[in-house]
């Protein structure tokens, strides 16, 4: 019989409903091209889906902390697959207002998996591998839109988009239940009393119980704005401004992607191995700063050389989340784990809409792609300059005698 109490089941589980989640996110993006024509919208219109998906995993992030309380991690994650896959199925309806409820239930819902994550595995996490313990975790994002991108349309092509959406949705449900055999080892310190309201605004009130989580949350809005846009405009920026076809600017952006997915858990080993995830932060916003400075005048560089600048801008850009959940789980106070991660992705989900949207308006007042993410490149650097100045901040304080001695 499989043991539920320790950490390799629970980092085994939490990914797993880390990448279900992710691909749920995904399903209307990947699907849009086939399911445009039965909603009656045109397919680009998704990126407002996707802004309200975000809007709601921020909000709850946010209010994690009443449902982590009385639930417990495992029954929170439960109701939040649940919450996911019942968006899926309104989303299969094509229907407009269904869509827009599912896809609110689908950013409410993952916006729970994180926090509940965080709740189980920060109890279990050794300190010395925190970091990795969270970037495992944490590829369950990368691995679950390459899920999306991979499985689904070839679903849709052979049963039609409905029955792709549908399979997510029954995956989710799967999952959902399967959880259940984790209750007795998750949700051991819950409590039944405990208000669900109890969580409105705690996630945020804690972050200012804690400064240095106020500065995460900063440095998560900066990052993420960065990454979002890369994921959103890669593909039209080597399209539009570097010449290149549409099958080799996708295998592009693919590569961003893996880069990412590679650099969570070496950001992570780094992080573990010099145990100062704030300087590694600042070091990984640093990288980005550069990289992104650098696109403009690359559009004369070879194809290689610029597969080399988007290979590092995503090894930076898309590799921090990792290390950014563990600081938070480190900083927490005992016990608070999830509630500290749900304010810190709360501002960070915040970045996640906000990221596309600002750099669009880059693009048109300054008239190209790759200009848009030199300038943008000031967003990296200022978290870069939160992670290092809340580091120096804590190892001023870590020097300071104590009790007079």
């Amino acid at each position: 019989m499989i043991r539920t109490d320790g950490l390799p089941a629970a980092l085994g589980a939490t990914t797993l409903c880390q990448a279900l989640a992710t691909l749920a996110v995904f399903v209307l993006p990947v699907l849009a091209p086939l399911a445009a024509r039965d909603i009656g919208l045109p397919a680009h219109l998704v990126g407002w889906q996707v802004a309200v998906v975000y809007v709601f995993a921020s909000a709850g992030s946010g209010l994690s902390g009443g449902l982590l309380a009385r639930w417990g991690p495992a029954r929170t994650t439960q109701a939040a697959l649940a919450a996911v896959a019942l968006g899926c199925v309104l989303i299969a309806s094509a229907l407009v207002p269904a869509i827009l409820l599912g896809s609110a239930l689908i950013g409410a819902g993952y916006g729970q998996t994180n926090p509940a994550a965080s709740q189980v595995l920060s109890r279990l996490a050794p300190p010395a591998r925190r970091n990795m313990v969270f970037a495992v975790k944490q590829t369950g994002v990368p691995l679950g839109a390459a899920l999306a991108g991979l499985l689904l349309p070839s679903v849709a092509l052979w049963l039609g988009w409905r029955a792709a959406a549908l399979l997510a949705a029954a995956a989710l449900a799967l999952a959902a239940l399967g959880l259940a055999a984790f209750r007795p080892a998750w949700d051991a310190e819950r409590d039944p009393a405990a208000p669900l309201r109890g969580g409105t605004g705690g996630a945020l009130a804690e972050l200012r119980a804690q400064p240095g989580l106020t500065a995460l949350a900063i440095i998560g809005a900066l990052f993420a704005a960065i990454q979002l846009a890369l994921g959103a405009y890669a593909v039209t920026m080597l399209v539009e401004e570097f010449g290149w076809g549409t099958v080799a600017a996708g295998a592009a952006a693919a590569l961003v992607q893996g880069a990412g997915a590679v650099a969570r858990l070496v950001w992570a080993l780094l992080a573990d191995r010099w145990r100062a995830g704030l300087a590694v932060l600042a070091l990984i916003g640093l990288a980005s700063a550069v990289t992104a400075a650098l696109l403009p005048l690359a559009t004369a560089w070879p194809v290689a050389a610029v597969l080399a600048l988007i290979g590092a801008l995503g090894f930076s850009a898309a590799g921090w989340n990792g290390v950014l959940i563990a600081e938070a789980a480190r900083m927490a106070r005992a016990g608070r784990a999830g509630v500290a991660t749900g304010g810190v992705l709360a501002c960070t989900f915040a970045g996640v809409v906000a990221g596309p949207s600002l750099f669009a308006l880059m693009v048109g007042a300054l008239g190209g792609y790759s200009i848009a993410f030199a300038a943008i490149a000031v967003l990296p650097l200022a978290g870069a300059a939160v992670a290092w100045r809340a580091h120096r901040r804590e190892a001023a304080g870590a020097a300071q005698p104590r009790g007079g001695q």
